[in-house]
């Protein structure tokens, strides 16, 4: 398998490839898609292969030896010829021509330190750091020093990646198009980003495009099993909701919550808007609590944990018992629950549950209202299950 570190994204890997063992690296790359899916980890493993001193080359790949001098810098960020541009906290009267460092206190420092050694760690982490939203023209004009100075590299190559580059001012922005301009030898630059089109077409049509999607289900379900040692039954269901994103499983993961936990608040909204008599009390000091303590992501995740659990639902009441193996939720209260809700809920519009669940997480997703949202939510799961169930006899 080609570059095992890289988790799915087979094209992007033969891309890369193919310029290392054809010496046709471009001179500038942008390696573009959603969130969590790889891009900066896929940047990591080029930058390691360039530079690997004893590279294993079959018919089909290269692949760092992971053994000698280099790949071990690589094995914690700290090599001379790689150099990784993030976004870094603002700094009062900040000067354009100091180092983006000079100016952190020392504890920022330590703090990118830590955020470095956790991405040595795991290249799927997002480097996250209070107060860093953009990557300003001092870190660009940084790099534009480091590779004029630099001496002529010997082996490997000399490689700048800009982690989502869209974070760049347009300062920032404008030295980096200079720095495009003037190739330097056997350098490339590689810019990562999740917003491509907030980066600026001269900027682009610069770089070799090279486009991430999302990650399978049975892609990251399987990567958790192997790497996280996460057992299977709870790997699916992360996989689930994780929406091709392995940052997001792994934060998932991370949360330490069992099946159960993860679908009780999903299952404790669907009580309290399916209640008979008076709900309406329970239910809107429910939507203000979790309109109170989840933020808008969070609210989304809730509401695909509630997707997948109706979804387990229609699967059930379709096809019965041959439904089970093929369910997300498979055992625990979870399941427990979706059998009595289809003895309980027979001939419910479960469809239309799901539809209705949908378009909440669409609104959500918009910046709608939470509140607003999630009470919409409650309506058209009433009409779709209550006013359509058949009672259980008696």
């Amino acid at each position: 398998m080609k570059w095992p570190r890289i988790i799915g994204q087979e094209h992007a890997k033969d891309l890369l490839n193919a310029a290392i063992k054809r010496r046709r690296v471009a001179h500038a790359y942008c390696i573009w898609g959603p969130s969590g899916v790889g891009k900066d980890a896929l940047a990591i493993e080029f930058a390691r292969v360039l530079n690997c001193i004893e590279p294993i080359e079959t018919p089909t790949s290269i692949e760092a030896c992971d053994r000698c001098r280099s790949c071990l810098q690589m094995s914690h960020l700290q090599h001379p010829h790689v150099q990784l541009v993030f976004s870094l906290p603002a700094v009062k009267a900040p000067s354009d021509d100091d180092s983006p460092l000079l100016r952190l206190s020392d504890d920022q420092i330590a703090l990118i330190q830590e955020q470095l050694a956790l991405k040595a760690r795991n290249p799927y982490h997002d480097i996250t750091i209070p107060n860093a939203t953009q990557i300003r023209i001092a870190a660009i004009r940084d790099v534009r020093r480091a590779l004029q100075l630099a001496a002529p590299v010997e082996h490997g190559w000399r490689v700048v990646i800009v982690s989502e580059a869209d974070a760049m001012t347009i300062e920032a922005a404008n030295a980096f198009l200079k720095t495009l301009e003037e190739p330097h030898a056997r350098t490339t630059l590689v810019l990562t980003t999740s917003r491509r089109e907030q980066l600026p077409p001269t900027i682009l049509s610069r770089c070799q495009q090279i486009h991430c999607g999302f990650l399978s289900e049975e892609e990251i379900a399987a990567a958790l099993v192997e790497r996280n040692g996460i057992a299977a039954d709870r790997a699916r269901i992360i996989a689930v909701l994780a929406q091709g994103s392995y940052a997001r499983a792994l934060e998932l993961a991370a949360s330490g919550d069992n099946d159960d936990a993860i679908a009780q608040l999903p299952l404790d909204f669907l009580r309290a808007a399916l209640k008979q008599g008076r709900y309406r009390t329970e239910l809107v000091a429910l939507v203000e609590h979790i309109a109170a303590t989840l933020d808008r992501q969070n609210v989304a995740l809730m509401l695909r944990t509630l997707l997948a659990w109706l979804h387990d639902a229609y699967r059930l009441c379709t096809f019965g018992s041959q439904a089970q193996p093929h369910l997300i939720f498979q055992q625990g209260q979870s399941y427990t629950a979706l059998e009595r809700f289809v003895v309980h809920y027979r001939g419910a519009n479960l469809r239309a549950a799901i539809a209705a669940t949908e378009s909440a997480i669409a609104a959500i997703e918009a910046n709608a209202q939470v509140p607003l949202a999630l009470i919409s939510l409650v309506l058209r799961l009433r009409s779709a299950i209550l006013q359509t169930h058949v009672p259980t006899p008696s």
